[in-house]
């Protein structure tokens, strides 16, 4: 029973990784011993369940049906061990965290650094990841994300904080452009703008009561917001950003805020944790941590099952 058990983590972790190699890096065992549980794990129930692929292995049918067990088990596991984690007096284990990239707003980055200090027997893994990432399939405790959020009834949903985000400009782009005063006055510039989007796109400006959609030209694409916002101080073009993520940037006078009066609707920052009953000492911890740190202080923690 102990060996088959152990096997079929053995397959959950390859399913994640894709790879014998990489799977045993995680696991913490050689290549020969994964290839050698997971042939004994097909032979004991009679079915192929990974096929190899130019790049990776590919699950089969019998695979898929066979993993969503697999998962669970590991799943159960992983409350186990943090059920006996924080039967010790100080928690412990792995927090893994995935997010956007360029989601590092100076509050998020000091509300890290406090808990390393305050929690030494937790460690953080942090995953920047363009992508939307499967919590449960690729073993993350939270994500946190920004914007709208698909509804999901395996995930539920903290609101962390919202943010508005302007119109920023570096003081080289300006030297070679007029300053536009109005909104109006933004056609003809140049936008830096983040992939997904259309050439001709809008967006959706306030000012106190007053509301005006802006349509912005886009000569350039980013693929992340760390490119985008290093395009927009190198004078690239004009750039929307949030507002907490170019302060230090205004500050130094490396960018300008333009129309200082007009900002986007408000978009919340979601803290995502699969939907089990019981979350790791460590995961709630963190949150509450987070919570304290950057909530809103009209709503924090805000919570809805997505």
């Amino acid at each position: 029973m102990f060996d088959q058990v152990n096997d079929m983590l053995v397959f959950a972790a390859v399913a994640r990784a894709g790879s014998l190699t990489r799977a045993g890096k995680a696991l913490g065992l050689p290549k020969s011993t994964v290839s050698r549980r997971m042939a004994a794990l097909e032979a004991r129930l009679g079915s192929k369940l990974l096929l190899k692929s130019t790049r990776r292995l590919v699950l089969t049918e019998a695979g898929e049906a066979f993993l969503e067990r697999c998962q669970r088990l590991a799943d159960e596991v992983d409350d186990a061990l943090a059920f006996a984690s924080d039967l010790a007096d100080q928690p412990q284990g792995t927090l893994r965290v995935t997010m956007p990239p360029g989601m590092g707003e100076p509050r998020l980055i000091g509300a890290i650094t406090d808990f390393m200090a305050r929690y030494p027997r937790i460690s953080l893994l942090l995953d920047e990841s363009q992508r939307y990432v499967d919590l449960a399939t690729e073993r993350f405790d939270l994500a946190l994300r920004a914007g709208t959020l698909p509804d999901s009834a395996s995930l539920v949903a903290r609101r962390l904080m919202t943010t508005t985000s302007s119109l920023f400009a570096s003081p080289a782009y300006l030297a070679r452009h007029p300053k536009p005063r109005t909104p109006a006055e933004l056609a003809g510039h140049g936008f830096i703008v983040l992939e997904g989007r259309t050439r001709f796109d809008r967006i959706r400006l306030r000012s106190g009561p007053r509301r005006m959609e802006v349509e912005l030209e886009s000569r350039l694409t980013a693929t992340t917001s760390l490119m985008q916002l290093a395009l927009g101080l190198a004078g690239a073009g004009l750039i929307v950003f949030p507002n907490p993520y170019c302060q230090e940037e205004v500050r130094s006078g490396r960018l300008v805020r333009l129309l200082p009066e007009w900002s986007t609707e408000p978009a919340p920052l979601w803290i995502v944790t699969p939907s089990r009953r019981l979350l790791p000492r460590k995961t709630v911890l963190f949150i509450e941590h987070l919570l304290a740190a950057m909530g809103d202080a009209e709503t924090p923690g805000d919570a809805r099952e997505r």
